[in-house]
């Protein structure tokens, strides 16, 4: 077994990158003539009889045999497994890891995140930018000659249609990932045929991390519809591959875009496995039957393959929180002092080493370490008798517990998250004051639940879609926080969000996230837990394997021998 680990160093990453392919010819035959001496005249003779003339038999011709024609072999594709779960194919609206990952592969953007890094954006469908004085107005060049899979052109228009669907399709399926473009950008404008202006509410400092995440990601005019969901639709965008099939559940098989303007993926074909649970998964791996094994390996299965021949194990730090989520609308979840008492309630130490197995650390801020501003406000606030003196006040006492339901899905986040539950019932139950029923559904249930309000206490999980503050603090907690299931609407948390949104002074935007992190505890909208690292493995012959923050794995990269 081999071991390969390597720990990123997200704070100098995070905030550096926030600063940003005879033969001769045959001889002609000569005739040779050898002369020789006359041989002597014979004796005249009676002449003999001349024999009857009789006839050469005639050979029957044969042919030469054929030689059968060979292929050349074909090159076994690129397998990986997964636990994780598909739930819509929408850019432009759909929320959800795994998701965002397929998507990676076979659609870019006018800007990509340089894989490898912390947020380093590289041109992609767009050769270079410029951005005016006021830090307002970007104004993209378009690769020429670019096209997409079926033939059709990139141009400005496609860029337009691209952007300008997002806000109907999330009128329509409900607020979720579109606000990382209406949330930010005033308006789009074709300035000529490969030339577009994008016009943002506000000088974003993370502007240009915006423009390379899902929702921006240029789609097909002739292949994607400007006012319906695409949610079974394959067709992708401009991407190193095509999706040429998939089957919800089974597998989804990418195969190499014979058009695209970048760099050829290393792979001609890769195929992507689901599996229902982590010692499926490896077992297979173990097998020969995949070559990777990604999202998510349990701690016992870990264990295992650290000791399995033949087979690597690599980990990065990682940039995955775990928290809690209060639908904050829903009594007695609306009252502030409800949810920060029973967050005080909560022992990270012991649920990382019992339920996570040590796959997580404590986590004391929505903001994780590495972060610019990051602040760990909830140290020191586990107090038990302080969390029952909270709920005391809001009427839960050991004569009049809080019964309330625990809500989580047993697979999405990996095969811990009954452990996890588990572990959390016993402690906020261990209060005395609090009795809590588990729930669960799988994952596509559980997120339209969440967002249709029917969750108030939620287990959530999240990998950021930029790498800065704003992305664990703003997204969340901004109203009307409804992707969430939150519902968290306080115009005071709005405005500190807006002001480090827009602060260009690193110093005092510093200032501006701590306030909100201080003011995050007593409001506790959202109850940060746990933040986890990434872990692959892998078979030999597998290379070029990169992980990096942003935690999307790059298909394209991996070389199989």
């Amino acid at each position: 077994m081999k071991s390969k680990k390597f720990f990123a160093i997200l704070a100098v990453l995070v905030i550096a990158s926030m600063v940003l392919a005879a033969c001769a010819p045959a001889a002609t035959p000569t005739e040779v003539v050898v002369e020789t001496e006359a041989p002597p005249e014979p004796e005249a003779t009676e002449a003999a009889p001349e024999p009857e003339p009789t006839e050469e038999p005639m050979e029957e011709p044969t042919e030469e045999p054929m030689e059968e024609p060979t292929e050349e072999p074909m090159d076994e594709p690129l397998v990986i497994g997964t636990t994780d779960s598909w739930s819509s194919f929408e850019s432009a609206w759909v929320y959800s890891f795994h998701d965002w990952e397929l998507f990676h592969q076979c659609a870019d953007g006018l800007l990509n995140i340089v894989p490898g890094t912390a947020g380093e954006v590289e041109a992609a469908l767009a050769e270079s930018y410029e951005v005016s004085d006021d830090g307002l107005e970007y104004t993209f060049s378009l690769r020429e000659g670019v096209v997409f899979p079926d033939g059709t052109p990139l141009n400005a228009d496609a860029v337009v249609f691209s952007l300008e669907r997002i806000a109907p399709i999330n009128e329509a399926e409900g607020d979720n990932a579109g606000f990382l473009y209406t949330g930010y950008v005033s308006g789009v404008e074709k300035i000529d045929d490969q030339t577009v202006k994008v016009i943002f509410a506000d000088a974003y400092p993370f502007a240009p991390q915006l423009v390379a995440t899902n929702p921006w990601k240029i789609l097909n005019p002739n292949a994607w519809e400007a006012d319906t969901a695409g949610t079974t639709n394959t067709a992708c965008g401009i991407g190193p591959y095509v999706l040429t099939s998939f089957t919800e559940g089974e597998e989804a098989i990418f195969e190499v875009n014979k058009s695209y303007y970048g760099e050829p993926p290393k792979e001609e074909k890769v195929i992507i496995r689901y599996f229902a649970d982590s010692p499926t998964m490896t077992l297979a791996l173990q097998n020969g039957e995949i070559d990777i094994a990604w999202k998510s390996l349990a701690p016992a299965d870990l264990d295992a393959l650290e000791s399995a021949e033949g087979i690597t194990i690599e980990t990065a730090g990682g940039t995955e929180i775990r928290y809690i989520t209060y639908n904050s609308t829903t009594p007695p979840f609306d009252n502030p002092n409800v949810r920060l008492g029973l967050a005080q309630l909560v022992d990270r130490e012991e649920l990382a080493d019992l339920a996570w197995q040590g796959i997580k650390v404590p986590l004391y801020s929505m903001v994780p370490p590495g972060f610019l501003g990051h602040k760990p406000t909830y140290e020191g606030t586990e107090d038990v008798e302080a969390g029952k003196a909270l709920l005391a006040e809001a009427g839960f006492t050991e004569e009049n517990p809080l019964v309330m339901d625990l809500w989580y899905s047993p697979t999405h986040y990996g095969d811990t998250e009954p452990d996890v539950a588990a572990v959390l019932k016993e402690q906020l139950e261990a209060s005395g004051v609090v009795q809590v029923n588990l729930q669960f559904l799988e994952w596509a249930a559980y997120r339209d639940a969440g967002r249709a309000g029917e969750l108030p206490f939620q287990l959530l999980g999240w990998y950021p879609d930029y790498l800065d503050p704003d992305n664990y603090t703003n997204v969340f907690a901004h109203s009307p926080a409804a992707w969430s299931g939150s519902f968290y609407d306080n115009p005071e948390m709005d405005a500190l969000l807006d002001a480090q949104a827009g602060e260009l002074d690193q110093e005092t935007r510093i200032s501006i996230l701590e306030e909100i992190q201080d003011y995050w505890v007593p409001e506790s909208p959202f109850v940060p837990l746990a933040q986890g690292k990434l872990v692959v493995g892998y078979r030999d012959g597998i290379s070029n394997v990169v992980l990096d923050p942003i935690a999307l794995f790059h298909y394209f990269l991996v070389e199989k021998n």
